[in-house]
């Protein structure tokens, strides 16, 4: 099992999602449109995460080139900090071949 990554204490969000009671996908398509409304370097919120999104939601993050600052656990909820990070995922990007 992975370890779990504490959000630090000074992270401070740009804007907040509640996704409390929501099914997947919904909060992971709710966190999509949210970032894609961000600036590169601002940080979103998602209160009220499951257990089970956990694992999901942190490898989407890497896959769209998002960086995910971690979770605190505020009143039996989970909540995720995700920063925005650039415009198009890590593996759009164009590989350069040196010969």
């Amino acid at each position: 099992m992975s370890e779990i990554l504490k959000a630090p204490d000074a992270v401070k969000p740009t804007t907040t999602l509640d996704v409390e009671g929501l099914n997947c996908p919904l909060p992971l398509l709710l966190a999509k449109k949210n970032l894609a409304r961000l600036s590169t370097g601002d940080i979103l919120q998602l209160n009220g995460i499951r257990t089970s999104f956990s694992l999901d939601f942190k490898e989407w993050c890497e896959r769209n080139g998002h960086f995910f600052l971690g979770e605190k656990d505020l009143h039996g909820l989970k909540n995720f900090f995700v920063k925005k990070g650039q415009q198009f995922p890590l593996w759009t990007q164009p590989i350069e071949i040196k010969q």
